[in-house]
């Protein structure tokens, strides 16, 4: 039975988490360091509302990029990235827009 129980739950939290658009289980080659544009970037993150579309209304900044429900802003001058998400988010999609920012939004 409790075999039974614990099985339940699993598949129960795993139905949760693949219903979710947040969370992100594919693969993640990241660049090597010599492939990063930005170098020891400072990285500072926002939390807004319209996360996926503040990146492009941001004027000081190299470049953006736009990954599932958020953002990446950067500047190759200072180094420096800001990520941009929702209130609620994920490690994944942190994860991704932070790849972004070091790859300037090089997806290569």
């Amino acid at each position: 039975m409790r075999k039974t129980l614990w099985g339940l739950g699993v598949f129960m939290a795993w139905g949760l988490a693949v219903a979710d658009p947040l969370i992100d289980f594919s693969m993640v080659l990241p660049a090597t360091p010599d492939q990063h544009v930005l170098v020891r970037p400072f990285v500072s993150w926002e939390v807004r509302p319209d996360a996926a579309s503040h990146c492009e209304k941001v004027k000081d900044h190299d470049g953006y990029a736009v990954w599932r429900e958020g953002c990446v802003h950067w500047s190759k001058l200072k180094p420096g990235c800001t990520i941009v998400t929702a209130e609620r988010t994920s490690h994944s999609l942190m994860g991704r827009l932070f790849l972004l920012c070091l790859q300037a939004g090089d997806r290569s």
